[in-house]
């Protein structure tokens, strides 16, 4: 393949074929679905249906009244998935919606035909002891940036203390959302990717520095039966920055399972 590296796990879904035509795009954090429609484009010229709705608090769609968990917005993909009439569509999961979709099929198993991630933390970059850490000044930031001493300069060390634990999104989030993401980076998905029981992808690019390769390489040994794809010179953007390729990459992983 081109441009991209390929690793196979042993595991494989012999005789099992995708037959889905409906791809749902799941965003990241801080984007929305419109961020995507690039990719959508390249893939309904493949034959594909493409839905890439806006996550609660994301793009167009309300703010929530309350700090969200993943499987809350597990519970919204799955209504979302309901009102459309869509069954086992394939998932492709970018960074934070990547954490929704192993959510999403752990809680409905059989809920999906394929689950294909990109720049998915499903173990967290930041080690817990320095995340647990985060949190903690996180929690008394508010206090700490008001002193006198700091307030004239607080909006420049906030973006240098949270650049420093690699939690831009936390700083760019704001109200309900910022405690949002307090929760969710705290969710352990370990059992989520055991619980994968449908084809699976890890489409990473190989210079993703905001979620790492070895992050993907410590994932695939987890997820049964799934296949680890590298594209070079692409990094965590590359499903929207690159879709030609991502898409590329998609329809050839979903042509051999």
């Amino acid at each position: 393949m081109s441009g991209k590296t390929a690793t196979h796990s042993a595991g494989n879904f012999d005789g099992m074929k995708t037959k889905a035509k409906t791809i749902l795009i799941l965003h990241g954090w801080g984007l929305s679905g419109a961020v995507f429609a690039p990719l959508g484009r390249t893939l309904e010229t493949a034959g594909y249906t493409v839905l890439a709705p806006d996550l609660p608090g994301f793009g167009r769609s309300p703010m929530p009244e309350h700090p969200l968990t993943l499987g809350e917005y597990a519970e919204y993909v799955h209504l979302f998935l309901r009102e459309k009439h869509v069954a086992k569509p394939v998932v492709i999961g970018h960074s934070f919606g990547g954490r929704v979709a192993l959510r999403y099929q752990e809680m409905f198993a059989g809920g999906l035909s394929a689950l294909i991630l990109s720049g998915a933390p499903g173990y967290t970059p930041v080690p817990r002891k320095k995340l647990q850490i985060f949190i903690f000044i996180a929690k008394v930031g508010k206090f700490i940036f008001s002193l006198p001493m700091l307030s004239v300069v607080q909006n420049q060390l906030r973006l240098w203390y949270y650049y420093l634990v690699g939690a831009r999104d936390f700083y760019r989030a704001e109200g309900v959302m910022r405690d949002t993401f307090k929760v969710i980076v705290q969710e352990e998905l370990e059992e989520c990717m055991r619980a994968v029981r449908v084809p699976a992808a890890l489409i990473w690019g190989e210079e993703d520095t905001i979620c790492p390769v070895a992050i993907a390489r410590r994932m695939q040994r987890v997820i049964r039966g799934s296949e680890l794809i590298i594209l070079e010179h692409a990094n965590h953007s590359v499903p929207f920055r690159q879709p030609a390729l991502f898409a590329k990459t998609v329809e050839a992983f979903l042509s051999r399972v």
